[in-house]
């Protein structure tokens, strides 16, 4: 493909999502560079070309119309990785990243960032909370290296930086640090509100993101804040067909209108947490729909919800 099509895809984007070129670039490559890739007068690095199209929230399916086969290869490769990981089959995880190990670039940081990222995922038991939270700092500086704390992230968000970022959180909320949680999980909530985040890109990661962010505003006894993000996340997946956290939310939104317990909260609560039961014995999520029920005896049990 000719050199200048690259430049005229990333411009084009660039320029509809809003973003400034300084936005774009950050901790990919200078402007002056990003500049010259527009303008169609140097082609990209793969590294570079994959990341800008990340942080303009591409779908993988337009790379494929313009890598190579190996890149091909490494890319459904990484597909196969993510799925094992959230059918939590970890060994298979484990077995398809040493594949992927083999056939990477060793010198991309792009390619570095994600198998440190999904080795960690899939080896939940290991490191303690403190080194996972070190690991997860140093997969961040790979494509963000001003990193140093929760305030210092780009404007401009890619897939894996924000699961990096997610999991920052989580390791955060595991030490009983709600606040640094709540404060970086905010920080991407307000990238979704202010645009920066491409609308494909939000489709995917949003849900996650409230989820967890209402999970901390909760344990953090900010009630009020925590039943805002579940309607938010609950009217969102209503909206997209984006379901995956829904019964969970609901679930948060019960909890926590038991724990503010004002005038018409425990009605709203029971309302509440059956649609997550009913939810979770129509998924089949047998541990969840018994959580549940744990929760409506000790709560409502006179309410004949079981």
């Amino acid at each position: 493909m000719p050199i200048y099509k690259f430049g005229y895809i990333i411009r084009q984007r660039r320029e509809e999502l809003g973003y400034t070129q300084e936005d774009l670039a950050e901790g990919i490559c200078s402007v002056p560079t990003l500049s010259r890739i527009e303008n169609g007068e140097r082609l990209p690095t793969k590294d570079h070309f994959e990341m800008l199209l990340q942080r303009l929230g591409f779908s993988e399916s337009i790379l494929y119309n313009y890598v190579d086969e190996h890149t091909l290869f490494l890319h459904k490769l990484k597909f196969k990785i993510r799925q094992a990981i959230i059918l939590e089959h970890f060994e298979e995880a484990q077995s398809l990243l040493g594949n992927y190990k083999r056939k990477m670039d060793p010198e991309s940081h792009l390619e570095q960032q994600f198998v440190l990222l999904n080795g960690l995922l899939a080896s939940p038991l290991s490191y303690t909370v403190e080194g996972r939270l070190a690991q997860f700092e140093a997969a961040i500086r790979l494509t963000c290296p001003n990193y140093n704390n929760e305030d210092s992230v780009p404007r401009i968000l890619s897939y894996e930086e924000i699961i990096i970022l997610n999991n920052i959180a989580g390791c955060y909320q595991s030490m009983h640090d709600f606040q640094k949680a709540i404060h970086i999980l905010s920080l991407i909530k307000k990238h979704y509100e202010n645009g920066m985040i491409n609308p494909e890109e939000i489709l995917r990661t949003q849900p996650l993101i409230l989820y967890n962010l209402s999970k901390c505003l909760g344990l953090a006894a900010r009630y009020e804040e925590c039943i805002e993000t579940c309607n938010l996340g609950i009217r969102i997946a209503r909206e997209t067909g984006r379901c995956s956290f829904l019964e969970r939310m609901l679930y948060n939104k019960a909890w926590s209108l038991t724990k503010r317990n004002q005038p018409g909260d425990m009605e709203q609560a029971k309302e509440s947490v059956k649609l997550a039961l009913y939810m979770a014995v129509a998924m089949g999520n047998q541990t969840s729909a018994e959580h549940y029920k744990r929760f409506i005896e000790r709560t409502f049990p006179q309410s004949g919800l079981l």
